[in-house]
C-alpha cells in the first residue's frame, strides 16, 4: 500500500518492522534477529531495495520503506548489465540535481574509464541520457523517488563500490584437471562400489511417464487455486489500494470463500492445514464427539516441530 516519505507519497511500499514480522510469521522463526539476517540476504540479491537509503542494501527493523523491486531485474533472469547501460545510468546522473545525485569518487573514475572505452558510441550514451531525463521530469514525485532508488539499488549490487562484494558474484572453480594424480582404489574400494551398484539394479524406479503423468495431473488440479496463474481474486492487493484478498484469505475467517472450501475437498492435507478449516473440521468432530482424535494429531505435530 502506500506509504509517506516526509509529505511525499510511495506507492507499493512497506515498511522494515512490517517485513521481519511477515518473515518471522511465514517462516516460523523465534528470533528477530535472524528474521532480519534473511530479509538482508534478499536485500542484497536485489529482490527489494530501501526507498530512502541509497547508499547502503540493509533491513532494518524499522519504519524505513522498502519496495519489490521489477520482476525484470531478479537474479534468476540471468541478465548482466553491459558497460553501455552502466555509462547512461552515470551520465544521466552527471545531467541531474548534484546534491542529490552526484557521483560517488568510485563512479567518476569509472564514467572517465568508460568514456575512453566507450568513445564511438559516447554521442549515443549521451542522447539516451538526456532523453531520460527529460522523460522523468513529467513523472510525479514519488514516482521520481522510487525510480531513482531501484536504479541505485540495482547498480549497487552488480557495479558495487570498491572493497564491497556482490552477492552475484560468481565463486571461483579451481580447475585440477591433470595437475594431481587420482587416488589408487583398493580391492575394499571396488568391492563396496560392486555392491552398491548391484543394489541399484534392484531398486524398484518410476518410469519418467507415470511421473510426468502425475505431475501434470497435480498441476491442473491446483491451477485454479494459484493466484499467479488465474489471478487474484477479488483484485491484486500489489497494483491497488484494495485489501480485501488480505481478507478473505486470512488464516481465520468467519465465512471462507466458495473457492477456499473447494480446496478442503481436494485432500485431507489441504484441510488440516488451513486454519479455518482446522477450527471448522474440529468443530464437526466435536459434535460426533471424536474430537479426540484431531487434538491427538495436533499434539504429535506440536511434538514433531519441538523435536
Amino acid at each position: 500500500r502506500s506509504q509517506k516519505l516526509f509529505l511525499t507519497s510511495i506507492p507499493s511500499a512497506f515498511m522494515g518492522y512490517d517485513l521481519i514480522e511477515w518473515l518471522m510469521e511465514r517462516l516460523d522463526i523465534e528470533e528477530s534477529v535472524e528474521a532480519v539476517h534473511i530479509a538482508n540476504q534478499l536485500c542484497q540479491y536485489g529482490y527489494f531495495f530501501p526507498v530512502s537509503d541509497s547508499k547502503n542494501l540493509v533491513v532494518k527493523d524499522d519504519s524505513s520503506l522498502y519496495r519489490f523491486q521489477t520482476p525484470y531485474y531478479w537474479p534468476w533472469q540471468h541478465r548482466s548489465p553491459d558497460n553501455v547501460e552502466y555509462a547512461i545510468y552515470l551520465c544521466k546522473r552527471t545531467l541531474r540535481n548534484k546534491q542529490r545525485h552526484g557521483l560517488e569518487e568510485y563512479e567518476t573514475e569509472a564514467l572517465g574509464s568508460l568514456k575512453k572505452t566507450l568513445q564511438n558510441k559516447w554521442d549515443f550514451i549521451t542522447m539516451q541520457a538526456e532523453e531520460q531525463v527529460r522523460l522523468s521530469k513529467d513523472r510525479k514525485k514519488g514516482d521520481k523517488i522510487v525510480s531513482d532508488s531501484q536504479e541505485r539499488a540495482y547498480w549497487r549490487i552488480h557495479r558495487p563500490p570498491p572493497g564491497f562484494t556482490s552477492s552475484l558474484e560468481p565463486v571461483p572453480v579451481c580447475n585440477r584437471g591433470g595437475t594431481c594424480s587420482r587416488k589408487r582404489r583398493s580391492s575394499q574400494d571396488l568391492r563396496r562400489e560392486v555392491e552398491f551398484l548391484k543394489s541399484c539394479l534392484n531398486r524398484t524406479r518410476t518410469k519418467v511417464s507415470q511421473a510426468l503423468e502425475g505431475l501434470v495431473q497435480h498441476c491442473d488440479t491446483y491451477l485454479e487455486f494459484d493466484p499467479l496463474l488465474t489471478g487474484a481474486q477479488p483484485s491484486n492487493p500489489w497494483h491497488s489500494e484494495d485489501t480485501a484478498f488480505w481478507q478473505f484469505n486470512s488464516p481465520i475467517v468467519e465465512v471462507p470463500t466458495e473457492k477456499r472450501v473447494k480446496r478442503w475437498g481436494l485432500s485431507m492435507e489441504d484441510l488440516v492445514t488451513d486454519q479455518t478449516g482446522l477450527q471448522e473440521f474440529t468443530n464437526y468432530l466435536r459434535k460426533e464427539y471424536s474430537h479426540e482424535n484431531i487434538r491427538f494429531w495436533m499434539a504429535v505435530k506440536d511434538l514433531r516441530r519441538s523435536s
